[in-house]
């Protein structure tokens, strides 16, 4: 079997599943890598959330690479499109677009043997996987924020994540927005104060059957916050027993996240922007958290991930998967990866984009009492039929800014 073709699909969704959560543009960048057997495999790169524009031109790079290729060989193959960039592509975008070729090529695997590919991954631990709701701000007041909780719990989840800091949704739909999200800021004292408050309430009206995580948001902005600040937040949130404090601090700030897991009784979680085993080396071994948070449609592939995930058992670390930036593709193979793999906690959900994400995936992701079933299609169980490139036609710059 060699591969004939690489091609490269923009395309952008519009999330409106989530009543607390704007009803924006979302775009990404599905690859399809067809065979000579008639046999294709689907990928997804996480840069085409950010920067659709940029990706077709780095797949005509490495589709040389690819041409000819025996696409079964996926150790191989994915080693000559890294030999091929080392010079560029070692992190950042030019690995996000080897991701979402990697990924495509355990697809295609799956489907050459009929075979789900987490069997390819050593076969089910499970019978169902934890999920989380993934619903970006907390609301203010606070009982738009107790609404949009209850509203996930309606839905089937059992856990839900929220930010550290407080926005007001304005649910106007006008010429120039469908709802918008916007930050209402408060003296450091006080936020912590109402942090505490909107918790209290979230425990009073959920209970502790219900779990909880917050999220700083500081791995991608351009003034994060100093240790002292997260140090306060974790403590005074303790109390409240979340399962994780995700992106505390910049990943630039390793001392940091040092101080803060040996200071914090809420796990510490981060991750999600890293590329390859060795940048998670140094937050894993550095022992800056509890838990990582790899996302397969950037960090390297598949098989990245799982050299990540088994470093981190090594230091009795787990993982919650992160997976906001996908459509389809990435997102499916976090679900064969967390089919496969005991220390995987949890799969990350966003809520808004739901229905568009199943329009990609064969398989149900339905979520039933906080969890969700087993994948069974071959390979990862997703498509990308004429009437989905129809429907989701590309809207030039779509991508996410920060």
């Amino acid at each position: 079997m060699k591969i004939t073709q690489v091609t490269t699909h923009l395309l952008t969704a519009r999330w409106e599943n989530d009543p607390s959560f704007p009803r924006s543009n979302h775009s990404t960048a599905i690859f399809r890598i067809e065979t000579d057997a008639g046999l294709d495999g689907l990928g997804e790169a996480t840069w085409g959330y950010f920067a659709p524009d940029a990706v077709p031109a780095m797949v005509d790079y490495f589709r040389p690479v690819l041409i000819g290729r025996d696409p079964r060989q996926i150790a191989a193959v994915t080693r000559a499109l890294a030999d091929d960039s080392v010079w560029w592509a070692r992190t950042g975008a030019g690995q996000s677009v080897i991701s979402g070729l990697e990924i495509a090529l355990w697809d295609l695997a799956g489907k050459a043997l009929g075979v789900p590919v987490y069997q390819l991954l050593g076969g089910a631990v499970r019978d169902r996987i934890p999920v989380y709701a993934s619903g970006g701000p907390s609301l203010w007041p606070i009982d738009d924020l107790v609404r949009k909780v209850d509203y996930y719990r309606k839905l089937g989840h059992r856990a839900a994540k929220m930010s550290t800091g407080f926005f007001r949704f304005d649910n106007t739909e006008t010429r120039q927005h469908q709802g918008r999200i916007e930050p209402v800021p408060f003296p450091h004292a006080r936020k912590i104060e109402l942090l505490v408050e909107a918790f209290t309430r979230l425990r009073q009206e959920f209970g502790p059957e219900f779990d909880l995580a917050i999220d700083g948001h500081q791995g991608g902005v351009p003034n994060p916050i100093p240790v002292s600040e997260a140090v306060a937040t974790a403590e005074a949130l303790a109390p409240f027993r979340l399962r994780f404090y995700e992106e505390p601090l910049a990943y630039t700030n390793l001392d940091g996240y040092r101080e803060l897991r040996a200071r914090s009784r809420i796990p510490i979680a981060g991750g999600e922007s890293l590329c390859g085993l060795d940048q998670f080396h140094h937050l894993i071994a550095g022992g800056g958290v509890h838990v990582i948070q790899p996302d397969l449609g950037f960090v390297g592939g598949l098989a990245e991930t799982v050299r990540v995930v088994h470093h981190a058992e090594a230091y009795n670390l787990s993982t919650a998967l992160h997976t906001g930036a996908s459509l389809g593709p990435s997102l499916a193979a976090s679900w064969h990866l967390a089919a496969a793999t005991r220390s995987v906690d949890w799969l990350e959900l966003v809520v808004a984009a739901a229905p568009n994400q199943r329009d990609f995936l064969l398989d149900d992701l339905g979520v039933r009492d906080g969890t969700v079933g087993l994948p069974s299609a071959p390979g990862l169980g997703v498509r990308l039929t004429p009437e989905l490139l129809a429907r989701y036609r590309f809207v030039p710059a779509s991508g996410e800014r920060t």
